[in-house]
């Protein structure tokens, strides 16, 4: 036996080695252009052609979903999807407009911007802000050519929408890549292409001003596409390559701790390369300062573990050593999904938290190793339904998830057949109420 338990030792040792960050879901079958995740972990990723695709299961299934998006003529992507209070979901569909889902994504009503003779090549950019009173605050960007620049802000979910004035942002061909609302105040923020740069009003739009020049360096931020904040309510935006910088001549997220007023280039670890013509693609924002941000060619994706004082390359799982991207999301429960130029969404599960409920469970894994049977012995303080798995290395599910059930101060246990699978080491995983947690388990034979 000790023989055998060095043996697993060894396999341990390289299968944790081999096993790669990223792996493969089994969708969407449709270009993935957004990412966005709701409270209960389902993901939504948003595609090129009219649907919206739904897992519930971390990406084993994922579920098409169009009513309400699909005009049974041409093809429009839904370019970007976000989740407000009570998980309903926000879609902005070129061409089409700005679409809201009360039942998780099953149906979609189209909301009335009050913009007349929407062009099938417009494009619409929006952000959402809770407000102190309740209600749900949208403001909407509207691009449908240099002389059709239009902007809208409602402060009732979107049931009503009033004018933002121009003012004076400037026009170019697509002129308008982003928009955002300030965390901590009432100011608003649009996103300007072609050497047209940043631009911030205090005023509702009655005067902008343009924040992005460095007075430092005299370096203009010409082209920025991603804008967020973190729950300090620090500002974070995806600048893109610049040959001629001083800073780094590659796409770099920037970040400002005083509402735009300032902002630091955050390059330490950054990949500093000139890459032609790349820009940030995304940024996710999850918990205790981890923030992803995803590039359009091969130098990403980046992670940062403190609030982007430093970053790391991790694109293991990637075709390659192309990491290009389009999307990725930071779900509620750690889950990490990543949408590539080119292949399905893929995803990390090593970072999904454990919650409070099932920080309490007791679990044991009887016997351990195993050779034909394994029993999951769970101990709780309250009531709970339980999901029960094996998965290997790599995070793939090796027998049928099975389902347990306990009453309040008692004990269930559930037995999984080993007899079908390798010797190896696996993980017995256990989810429950949006949390997940997970015990070792040796197979031998």
């Amino acid at each position: 036996m000790n023989m055998l338990r060095f043996a697993l030792c060894l396999f341990v040792c390289t299968a944790v080695t081999s096993a790669q960050y990223w792996e493969q879901t089994s969708g969407p079958p449709a270009p993935t252009v957004c990412l966005a995740a709701n409270s209960k972990g389902h993901v939504f990723a948003g595609t090129q052609f009219s649907k919206v695709y739904r897992t519930t299961d971390r990406g084993t299934n994922w579920e098409p979903l169009e009513n309400g998006i699909a005009t049974g003529m041409d093809f429009t992507t839904v370019a970007q999807i976000k989740v407000g209070p009570n998980d309903v979901l926000f879609a902005a569909v070129y061409g089409l407009g700005l679409l809201r889902s009360d039942d998780n994504g099953e149906n979609w009503r189209k909301l009335d911007l009050k913009i007349n003779n929407m062009t099938p090549s417009s494009r619409l950019f929006f952000h959402l802000k809770p407000l102190v009173s309740g209600a749900l605050q949208i403001f909407v960007g509207y691009d449908g050519g240099p002389t059709n620049l239009l902007m809208r802000i409602s402060n009732d979910g979107g049931e009503t929408f009033t004018e933002v004035s121009r003012s004076n942002i400037p026009s170019a061909t697509n002129s308008i890549f982003g928009v955002f609302i300030s965390p901590t105040s009432d100011k608003l923020f649009v996103l300007v292409s072609y050497n047209k740069g940043l631009y911030r009003t205090t005023n509702g739009g009655a005067s902008w001003a343009r924040i992005d020049t460095d007075a430092s360096s005299g370096e203009s931020d010409d082209t920025f596409r991603q804008m967020t904040s973190d729950e300090k309510g620090h500002l974070y935006v995806g600048r893109n390559a610049l040959p001629g910088s001083t800073k780094t001549p590659n796409a770099v997220v920037m970040k400002s701790t005083n509402d735009g007023e300032s902002w630091t280039y955050l390059t330490n670890g950054w990949d500093n390369r000139d890459v032609t013509n790349n820009r940030i693609s995304s940024i996710s924002i999850g918990k205790n300062g981890r923030i992803w941000a995803t590039l359009e060619k091969s130098s990403g994706p980046m992670l940062s573990t403190n609030y982007g004082e430093s970053w790391s390359t991790i694109k293991d799982g990637f075709e390659g050593e192309d990491g290009a991207a389009r999307a990725i999301v930071i779900a509620a429960d750690g889950a990490e999904y990543v949408a590539p130029v080119s292949g399905f969404v893929m995803r990390h599960l090593g970072a999904a938290s454990v919650n409070e409920y099932l920080s309490k469970l007791r679990i044991d894994a009887y016997p351990n190793p195993a050779t034909d049977r394994l029993r999951i012995d769970l101990g709780s303080q309250d009531a709970g339904t339980f999901d029960i798995e094996l998965v290997d290395a790599a995070g793939r599910q090796v027998i049928p998830s099975h389902r347990a059930v306990a009453a309040v101060g008692a004990s269930t246990s559930v037995w999984l057949s080993t007899s079908e699978i390798p010797s190896g080491m696996y993980s017995a995983v256990i989810r429950s109420n949006g949390g997940v947690r997970s015990v070792p388990v040796a197979v031998v034979r």
